[in-house]
């Protein structure tokens, strides 16, 4: 947000905010987040969106208490697609990445995850239920 904030000299914060409606819960998220959660695993949401956005998200959708942690890239200042952020992440979350599993809907993120050791991934078919599924 900062960045193209900066870069387009345009109000982006306040443009995500006219199409907020868009932000749903998709179908049976959170039926898979109740299992999850039964599971008595940690559960963390990871996620390249700027602070902002979360919080727009936030705001729309009741997530927060389906995670122990929510956190953003902007957080440790390197995108789930680098190294640095699984290191850091690592070092954040004191984890296992051969117990850890990562879902995505971003396959360079997946294999990010992947080179750096996490074991369990899986990949995200249909991340916007108004488009079709990626192959």
């Amino acid at each position: 947000l900062d960045y193209w904030t900066r870069e387009l000299n345009l109000p982006i914060r306040e443009m995500k905010r006219e199409i907020a409606e868009l932000i749903a819960l998709r179908p049976s998220a959170d039926e898979f987040l109740a299992e999850l959660r039964k599971s008595d695993k940690r559960v963390v949401l990871i996620t390249n969106a700027h602070r902002d956005s979360l919080s727009l998200k936030l705001e729309k959708i009741e997530l927060a208490p389906w995670f122990d942690r929510l956190i953003s890239s902007h957080d440790y200042g390197y995108p789930k697609e680098e190294p640095q952020f699984w290191h850091a992440l690592r070092q954040d979350l004191d984890f296992d990445p051969a117990r850890a599993l990562f879902i995505d809907d971003s396959l360079p993120i997946l294999r990010s995850a992947g080179r750096f050791g996490i074991a369990h991934l899986l990949a995200v078919r249909e991340p916007d239920s108004r488009r079709a599924p990626k192959d």
